[in-house]
């Protein structure tokens, strides 16, 4: 009698799989919670993709025709207003996850040693995640998108030395036009989807052989009371809890797309100035509300450069912490680091609200 489970066995080993799984263990205790956001932006990556592909098939990636390709997407393709709403909304949920799975991770100090490659491949995805949300946005290349890309091409473009570079390669010469579009999708359908595929395939096979971090104050806690942490099974404790927050996440992406579809803003017209209050999408506000808030000059360097100079360092120190933050690596407490997550999660939550509602 033919046996699918034998037959399937013999060729990919799944017993295997499974008993290594069963073996694997994840650690219980009050910030257990935070192991999920992995599997949530996980899968958010997966709805990103599937829904991508679905509207490659009818999106036309030049100046004259996207606009109108993506208003015959959401009006004459079947359910085509869905998928890219379904599209829109896992986009900027996929972006939250990575926000949170990236500051939950810092506060419990999931950078700590032998986690540092770890550490530095999810600062990574951060910033391809960041970069795929923003081009993104910018292909239906209505006027929302054009002014957003001048605005948003500006800020590379201050950096010291190589800055005029980078707006030239982005823009695909000095000004947003016809070309910057062909950049974008480029980037959008092709290097950036590559780059998350490489990296979330190195960050998951590092998570595998190191296993999951424990905080310090939970090490230390348990040292005291001489205790074991105590910890459940991957298989199938782990992927049971991420099968139903997949699930719930999947129902609210699609209420969300439902509720509050994608809309098409208003046709380019070169000739028209750009509106009042144009800003780039929400997850960069906090970094257009800084440099808005600087002067022109400072110490007779150009405040927009010194702005863009200090969050570059910041953003190093942040992902240098591993080898930084000497405390958390011999296992005690690190004040200086936990402070330093607050001040950057503050910053940035307060300064997206104000970029957002001014």
């Amino acid at each position: 009698m033919f046996n699918v489970k034998k037959e399937i066995n013999e060729r990919i080993g799944l017993d295997a799989i499974v008993s290594l799984a069963r073996k694997k263990m994840v650690p219980m205790h009050r910030h257990s919670a935070w192991y999920y956001m992995g599997g949530l932006l996980l899968f958010l990556c997966m709805i990103q993709g599937l829904t991508g592909i679905m509207l490659l098939f009818y999106y036309k990636p030049s100046a004259e025709t996207a606009y109108q390709s993506i208003a015959e997407i959401m009006v004459n393709v079947p359910y085509g207003w869905l998928i890219r709403s379904v599209h829109h909304w896992a986009s900027n949920l996929m972006i939250v996850a990575a926000f949170v799975h990236f500051f939950s991770t810092f506060f419990v100090k999931a950078y700590r040693r032998p986690r540092e490659i770890t550490w530095l491949t999810g600062m990574a995805l951060l910033v391809v995640v960041l970069f795929l949300g923003y081009t993104g946005y910018t292909l239906p290349f209505d006027e929302r998108a054009f002014f957003a890309l001048n605005v948003g091409t500006d800020m590379p473009g201050a950096i010291p030395v190589v800055g005029k570079y980078m707006l030239e390669f982005l823009r695909g010469g000095e000004n947003v036009g016809p070309q910057t579009l062909n950049r974008f999708f480029a980037l959008h359908v092709g290097l950036l989807p590559a780059a998350l595929l490489l990296i979330v395939g190195v960050h998951l096979l590092l998570v595998q052989l190191l296993g999951m971090s424990v905080p310090v104050s939970i090490l230390k806690k348990a040292e005291a009371e001489k205790k074991e942490i105590p910890a459940k099974p991957m298989f199938p404790h782990l992927l049971w809890h991420d099968v139903i927050n997949c699930l719930l996440l999947l129902g609210l992406v699609v209420t969300l797309a439902v509720i509050m579809p994608s809309e098409l803003g208003l046709e380019i017209d070169y000739l028209k100035p750009a509106p009042e209050g144009v800003k780039p999408d929400w997850f960069f506000l906090w970094v257009y509300q800084i440099l808005k808030w600087l002067p022109t000059f400072i110490a007779g360097i150009e405040g927009e450069v010194v702005g863009i100079v200090g969050l570059a360092i910041a953003a190093c120190i942040i992902a240098l912490a591993p080898f930084i933050d000497r405390r958390s690596q011999r296992g005690e407490l690190s004040p200086a680091f936990t402070i330093l997550g607050i001040v950057s999660l503050l910053v940035f939550v307060i300064c997206t609200l104000i970029g957002y509602f001014s």
